[in-house]
């Protein structure tokens, strides 16, 4: 294990908070809307833009770009890639899935006026779309929810469902965003929810190298694994072709 970054803390009896049923309302959505302010202004906005920027054949003028976006939370993603597309005249359809009815509620209320984007209740590990079915997959903050063995399943889905690419990013596990994560859990955040569950997925989620084996096992081929800021890494690429090289 390297010095950065050290052994990984996941206990699937003890899930985050915000994965615990029965959750205050009102503390949830407050919980989200931490969220929504992190993608914001820590890049994770940007990241799912520039891999959909990126990946090639995606923006045409003949017909809307179809987006499957996993464990949406507020769906923040899919109304920052609707806003953009508007911006450049270019049409979008985004479907946005999420396992949690409560947060598909609140979901729903954020996406108000915004009807390139569809929502629906799904579990990530039991999707049910068929192969091709989206020219682009995204998951953001989703993969240290889960043990190993369940990444690889949704890694392997994801690449599965995509006709053209994927992008799938999360937070990468280190020294210093476990530090900087405990920090802020005793000052600046006052959410119950994400007191707890900052430093907990900061524990809880997998370095560079791991992702990348983990993408490897799902079957991925012709990928990237790159990094993002201090806590920020993504795994990308386009659909597998014949003989394409892996990563």
């Amino acid at each position: 294990m390297s010095l950065l970054a050290p052994p990984r803390r996941f206990d699937p009896a003890i899930p985050e908070m915000m994965d615990r049923p029965g959750q205050d309302f009102r503390l949830l959505r407050e919980d989200l809307h931490v969220l929504e302010t992190i993608n914001r202004f820590l890049g994770g906005h940007r990241i799912a833009l520039h891999y959909v920027r990126e990946l090639p054949g995606t923006w045409n003028t003949t017909r809307p770009l179809t987006v499957l976006d996993l464990a949406t939370g507020l769906a923040d993603v899919p109304r920052r890639i609707v806003r953009r597309a508007r911006a450049t005249g270019l049409q979008v359809q985004i479907t946005a899935v999420d396992a949690n009815p409560d947060i598909l509620i609140l979901a729903r209320e954020s996406c108000v006026g915004w009807p390139e984007i569809c929502i629906e209740q799904q579990n990530i590990l039991a999707l049910p779309y068929p192969s091709d079915s989206f020219d682009i997959v995204l998951c953001a903050l989703a993969l240290h929810h889960f043990g190993e063995s369940d990444v690889v399943a949704i890694l392997g889905r994801i690449r599965d469902i995509a006709r053209i690419g994927y992008a799938v990013n999360d937070l990468r596990r280190n020294r210093i965003a476990i530090w900087l994560s405990k920090l802020m859990a005793h000052t600046i955040i006052t959410n119950p929810i994400a007191r707890f569950d900052a430093p907990a997925s900061c524990e809880r989620a997998f370095t560079l190298a791991e992702l990348g084996e983990l993408a490897r096992r799902a079957g991925m081929r012709n990928f990237q694994v790159r990094r993002h800021l201090v806590f920020r890494m993504a795994v990308a690429g386009r659909k597998q072709v014949d003989n394409a090289p892996t990563s």
